[in-house]
């Protein structure tokens, strides 16, 4: 009887630990800024404007052992955005560009992720000017059970979110190149790690 009991206890544990593990929940990593950046080059005629945004906030879910299930938000605040000359940054903070007024917050969030290797695409909602539209991206991807680190590159087309202005002395592209590296620490991890350069 006592060699039954200590079966039944057994497998009774087997199932508690199996069960445990199949339903951890992912790693939440929090999006770093101050070792993060987010920039952008939109190109014109005559000069060209290259810059970034200061302020952006968001996260990412993800289990390090599938990445393909992994869930990305992210928000920038549009009001931060910066090219080094005073008089650029706030014509493009007008109802000519971002129309940070109105909309003070362009947004991400992804829908699925493709690829289970280092180069993944993430594809989901970009949402600026109040206008929502489908975007894929293509992310390097690093992840530990404590480090996130994302970078990767994307074009958008500003007349799709409505952006629509054009100067006749120095023709703008409609296309903007957004860059980034993004780098997440698990919530229950240590201090950030320094920028890798």
């Amino acid at each position: 009887m006592p060699t039954v009991v200590s079966r039944a206890l057994l497998t009774a544990v087997l199932c508690i630990l199996v069960a445990s593990s199949v339903t951890a929940e992912p790693a939440r990593y929090e999006i770093q800024r101050d070792t993060s950046e987010v920039t952008f080059l939109a190109t014109s005629l005559l000069q060209n404007a290259n810059g970034k945004f200061h302020r952006f906030s968001g996260e990412v879910v993800a289990d390090p052992s599938e990445p393909s299930a992994a869930r990305v938000k992210l928000s920038v605040d549009t009001a931060s955005i910066d090219t080094g000359i005073t008089k650029r940054d706030n014509h493009l903070r007008s109802d000519d560009f971002l129309f940070v007024e109105r909309f003070p917050a362009a947004t991400f969030q992804s829908s699925r992720v493709e690829g289970s290797g280092p180069r993944v695409t993430v594809v989901g909602t970009l949402t600026m000017r109040g206008v929502t539209r489908e975007i894929a991206v293509p992310v390097d991807l690093q992840i530990t059970a404590t480090d996130l680190v994302a970078r990767g590159e994307f074009t958008v087309n500003r007349l799709h979110y409505g952006i629509k202005y054009q100067s006749f002395l120095n023709p703008v592209n409609d296309t903007v190149r957004i860059a980034f590296v993004l780098r997440g620490r698990s919530r229950s991890g240590g201090p950030p790690t320094a920028p890798q350069r």
